[in-house]
């Protein structure tokens, strides 16, 4: 079916809700016009504070998150050796990687990226709902949650993109450059290090947009309280990110 706003869908779920604490539907005369996809995308970029309003009123998700997927999948378009290594981030010598063993690294990626960024988008959606409505008490929807972080998770994937273009220009990039840790390039190895590696620039970036959008669910919030929590919470699964590299590390030693 042919969304009225410009956005073919044909999930019920992904369909207006409302923005109201009892969860009625705004009229569609006070909401501002919700504009389509592919414009979301760069509204987020460039201009949050105009598209998230939009999506408060008439919250959607789905698409953003698949749009983001897409991003993300860009990656099996990098050079192999731009891809994470375990022995490398375990601190030792990493060995040569064959060309079969790339390939099926590659192929594994798309559905990968599917399925950590829906999972990804549901999981972080379920922890800022829990902290900021549960424990802080705002007014807002878990769709309008979804709505807010999957489309923040576009300029996550903006990070592979920039990727992509550095190598494309002959410049030498790992999967961290892009991180806290890649601009601290002489800290020793270790935890610490790769905890750093974790926490992507585009990700805190995404962050705090959502931090954005999620104190516009709200009028009684500001940006920057609900910021601390968006980004806190990125910090949470970079910390997670580093535990589980830190256990693969362990392993392979």
């Amino acid at each position: 079916m042919t969304d009225p706003h410009g956005e073919e869908w044909a999930a019920r779920d992904d369909a207006p809700d409302g923005n109201g604490p009892d969860g009625t539907s705004a009229p569609d005369a006070e909401a501002p016009p919700l504009p389509g996809l592919f414009r979301r995308a760069v509204m987020v970029v460039v201009s949050p504070g105009d598209v998230f309003p939009a999506l408060a009123a008439r919250p959607k998700w789905f698409g953003a998150a698949l749009l983001a997927a897409a991003v993300q999948c860009l990656a099996v378009f990098l050079p192999s050796d731009v891809l994470p290594d375990l022995a490398r981030q375990g601190g030792s010598a990493a060995p040569e990687m064959p060309a079969s063993v790339g390939v099926i690294l590659k192929l594994v990626i798309i559905p990968a990226s599917l399925a950590t960024t829906m999972l990804g988008v549901l999981a972080t959606s379920g922890v800022t709902y829990f902290a900021l409505v549960f424990l802080r008490g705002d007014e807002a929807t878990f769709k309008q949650h979804l709505s807010v972080i999957s489309h923040s998770w576009i300029i996550s994937g903006l990070g592979v993109a920039a990727l992509l273009v550095m190598s494309w220009v002959g410049l030498s990039v790992r999967m961290e450059s892009l991180s806290v840790g890649g601009l601290l390039p002489f800290l020793p190895d270790g935890f610490f290090a790769r905890f750093l590696n974790q926490v992507g620039l585009f990700s805190l970036w995404a962050a705090v947009v959502a931090g954005l959008g999620l104190s516009l669910l709200d009028p009684r919030r500001r940006w920057a309280p609900t910021a601390a929590v968006t980004v806190g919470v990125a910090l949470a699964f970079a910390l997670l990110g580093a535990l589980i590299m830190s256990a693969f590390a362990s392993a392979s030693t």
